[in-house]
């Protein structure tokens, strides 16, 4: 059996291959993730914690099917950028790894949070871009006609803005070493992220207990408060740059 290592991604039988599968994973992995967020978080916290609920979407299935043909384009260009990944690791131009032990164990997770940092950073001045820019602001847009959002808003972009998202991850690991692995968990804790923030019901903890954590990690309701107030709140994962840069609702 062949493995990841084992491959030649830049032949084109394999290139193309590579990537069906790769947008079949990516887009079945946001169905899944999403249509299991909507369907079973919103019937834990009516029943359990209504207040949590930020709106209680409905006759919305015409948003959802824009949101569908959106994340559909976003994924075959998040998959283009996989393969790029791919292909540049390939030729040595990464500093991806595949044995955990050829750094310490622990610096799985601090890899992570690097990337989490970097990723925060550059997506914060990328998103007000976005929206200060007028030819850009047009593409952005299309995100913006779901103000009700839902968790299917979690991949509705336009392809430009797609782009300009995806293009950031293998720029990351060019110059951050990171194993395989911690590539693998940050990737599926963006999509998590994405469709927590755009689901509609706030499932982080609240309360004095917690004020530490919601004060620095962006929520539901942080980002919803961004698709009603389209001026505040651009952050992605971490609330300090919008309090830096007096953004923050």
């Amino acid at each position: 059996m062949k493995t990841i290592s084992s491959l030649d991604f830049t032949d084109p039988k394999t290139f193309l291959l590579s990537l069906v599968l790769i947008f079949i994973i990516i887009f079945l992995r946001y169905l899944l993730l999403s249509g299991a967020y909507q369907s079973l978080i919103f019937k834990i916290f009516q029943k359990s914690n209504k207040e949590r609920i930020l709106f209680v979407p409905k006759n919305n299935s015409k948003q959802i099917k824009r949101e569908l043909k959106l994340s559909s384009y976003s994924a075959i260009i998040f998959s283009v950028m996989g393969m790029l990944l791919l292909v540049l690791w390939q030729l040595g131009f990464t500093q991806i790894y595949t044995d955990n032990y050829e750094y310490s164990l622990w610096y799985i997770p601090l890899s992570i949070i690097i990337f989490l940092l970097i990723h925060d950073f550059y997506y914060y001045w990328l998103h007000k871009w976005m929206h200060e820019s007028k030819i850009l602001r047009r593409f952005h847009m299309h995100h913006h006609k779901s103000v009700n959002t839902t968790a299917f808003t979690s991949f509705s972009f336009h392809p430009v803005e797609s782009v300009l998202q995806g293009v950031i991850v293998p720029i990351i690991v060019i110059v951050l070493p990171m194993s395989l692995l911690a590539l693998s968990i940050t990737l599926i804790l963006m999509t998590i992220s994405a469709i927590i923030n755009h689901g509609g019901v706030e499932i982080y903890p609240l309360g004095k207990k917690f004020k530490f954590f919601g004060k620095h990690i962006i929520g539901a309701t942080h980002h919803d408060h961004h698709h009603r107030n389209v001026k505040k709140n651009y952050g992605l994962y971490f609330t300090f740059w919008d309090r830096i840069m007096k953004t923050e609702r």
